[in-house]
């Protein structure tokens, strides 16, 4: 009786299983049904209705035979028609993407999104089957598939940034990043798909969308392919070091914001200000100063890198020494106008300080007029440097009036020290 019943269940099974193949045939079918319809150029709204409806019998028809243990030998045919009607519901999407036309995203990413992950599951069957050659209709047509729509996920990604629906942009850059891992479908066209010349690119977009959504975790993972995007390396940069100083970790935004002054000195002078500023309120001039040899020994010059080595004898109140790399930063850039500034002010401190020396001393008038003429030296070279700012920035009154007019002042040039006070405002 035992074996009578072992027998019987053994036949349940089996004509189980060949049930379950049945309906991935059949579902097959409809799908070419629903295929023939969307071919249609003529195509009625009962048809169009038809079609839809097919679809979604379809659909429900074939999703329960993916997961069922009975499926045995479509199961590949199972994904595939899955993948197939993914595709016919994208399609139309995407062809309102293409002529302009409002989209719902959502569900085009979707769609997509499971097409493929279907075709890379049909994959996986027919190598479970052990399906070759021709008995494998499905790998070929389908690895073609996942090729081409890889920048239908990029699109996805795009148009969520745009409808600043961040998190699902960070998801969709996030999958044409990993693409050529996530499909093994793809074989050696993988190595392609990773040497694509648009993966900086990418990259950066994946972390512009993680910065908005405030994934920082991601963003730090693609920041490295994003910092290879040359065309926006400025932004990119921006990017990174906003990105840092926003999760509160200084030491690590003093160490990428010097990573990337180093790499390119003169196009970070703001970054390198910002790093010279950090260290001077700290009074640490010694790492200040270590810092800029290591600008310097990078490349001599540099017009940053001796602008900064002239900020930290600045700051060290060493101004004829800071003059001295003012002037080398000005060669580098005859239009520097910080540099002329600072330089500036560098020879007007050192004659306020040789002023300073002389206050409360008693002295004759000769004595005097010649403890003097040092101080209007300094200012008689300051002077220059200031004038130069005022033809580099005519509108920047603020910048430059006040300060020639203390020149005027020390120079004993009324007319003029009049004329620069009442620009200064004063």
């Amino acid at each position: 009786m035992k074996k009578i019943f072992f027998v019987l269940a053994l036949f349940s099974v089996a004509s189980s299983a060949t049930a379950q193949d049945k309906i991935v045939r059949k579902a097959r079918t409809l799908k070419e049904e629903v295929q023939n319809l969307m071919a249609k150029q003529d195509r009625n709204e009962k048809e169009t209705a038809q079609m839809h409806e097919k679809l979604a019998q379809c659909m429900d028809m074939v999703v329960p035979t993916l997961t069922s243990p009975e499926t045995k030998k479509e199961l590949a045919n199972a994904w595939d028609v899955k993948a197939q009607l993914h595709a016919y519901t994208f399609s139309p999407l995407l062809d309102q993407v293409i002529a302009k036309q409002p989209t719902d995203t959502a569900k085009l990413a979707e769609n997509i999104y499971a097409c493929l992950d279907a075709m890379e599951e049909c994959y996986k069957a027919t190598q479970a089957l052990g399906l070759k050659g021709d008995k494998d209709p499905y790998t070929m047509p389908n690895k073609l598939r996942v090729v081409q729509f890889r920048p239908y996920v990029a699109y996805c990604g795009q148009m969520f940034f745009t409808n600043q629906q961040h998190a699902k942009a960070v998801d969709a850059f996030k999958r044409w990043m990993s693409y050529p891992d996530t499909y093994t479908i793809l074989g050696a066209d993988a190595e392609q798909l990773r040497a694509d010349e648009t993966t900086a690119q990418m990259a950066y977009f994946t972390c512009l969308a993680s910065y908005f959504a405030k994934d920082y975790k991601t963003l730090m993972q693609y920041m490295p392919q994003a910092r290879q995007y040359t065309q926006e390396k400025e932004q990119v940069n921006q990017l990174y070091l906003t990105a840092i100083i926003e999760q509160g970790d200084t030491a690590a935004w003093l160490k990428a914001a010097q990573e990337v002054i180093l790499e390119d000195p003169d196009n970070n002078d703001a970054t390198a200000q910002n790093v010279l500023a950090y260290y001077f309120n700290k009074g640490d001039f010694a790492t200040a100063n270590s810092f800029v040899d290591n600008l310097l020994s990078v490349d001599a010059t540099s017009k940053l890198a001796n602008y900064a080595k002239g900020l930290v004898f600045m700051n060290d109140h060493k101004y004829m020494d800071a003059v001295t790399y003012f002037d080398k930063a000005i060669e580098a850039d005859p239009a520097y106008s910080d540099a002329y500034f600072n330089a500036g002010v560098c020879y007007s401190n050192h004659g306020y300080d040789l002023n300073e020396k002389l206050s409360g001393k008693q002295m004759t008038t000769a004595q005097y007029n010649a403890a003097v003429k040092p101080v209007r030296e300094a200012y008689r070279q300051a002077e220059p440097y200031f004038l130069k700012v005022k033809e580099l920035e005519p509108d920047n009154s603020d910048k430059w009036a006040g300060r020639l007019a203390t020149v005027y002042y020390i120079l004993e040039n009324k007319a003029k020290q009049k004329e620069y006070e009442k620009l200064a405002g004063y």
